[in-house]
């Protein structure tokens, strides 16, 4: 992490940056890689002004406080960059433990199993390939999977052939 402290319209002072380095060390904990923080203080008449720029591997939160006291003006910008950042980490592990879905099927009325649980719908894109039925069939054999979605040479449409409980095949045709 590195932390950068830049002084507008007042004198460096290196009390400050010692303070900005302590309390902004503790946002280490809220990314894995490195993060650039960029700090902008600043002092006009009676005005304390603390700019804050948080970086680094798809991370980007910024904020802006102004207070009488420069130190409160750091922690009140301190603390809307944590907030910002706890947001931005919960946004992530929602998308990491979240399944590929992007939809539900209604459950009919009658089934008694995973009660309050919606079934989710995988969804897997495929390529069809322009064959004949007789190939499709074969294809299906070889593959071993339980279903096959094809371009029909015949008519030009898109086709799935599909085993059918009692082993036969199905075909399905729009």
């Amino acid at each position: 992490m590195q932390i950068n402290v830049t002084f507008r319209h007042t004198e460096p002072s290196q009390e400050l940056k010692d303070y900005v380095k302590e309390r902004y060390s503790r946002l280490m904990k809220y990314s894995d890689s490195p993060m650039n923080i960029h700090v902008v203080l600043s002092s006009e008449k009676f005005r304390n002004t603390a700019e804050v720029v948080v970086s680094g591997d798809g991370i980007r939160a910024a904020a802006k406080q102004e207070h009488d006291d420069l130190r409160a003006a750091i922690d009140l910008v301190l603390d809307k960059i944590e907030r910002q950042l706890k947001k931005f980490r919960e946004k992530i592990k929602k998308k990491r433990y979240s399944s590929p879905s992007t939809g539900s099927v209604q459950k009919t009325e009658d089934s008694n199993e995973n009660v309050g649980q919606e079934p989710v719908i995988t969804i897997k894109k495929i390529n069809p390939k322009p064959m004949s039925i007789e190939e499709a069939a074969d294809q299906l054999q070889i593959s071993g999977s339980g279903f096959l979605a094809f371009i029909n040479a015949d008519t030009n449409r898109v086709n799935v052939i599909y085993w059918r409980k009692d082993g036969g095949l199905g075909l399905l045709e729009p």
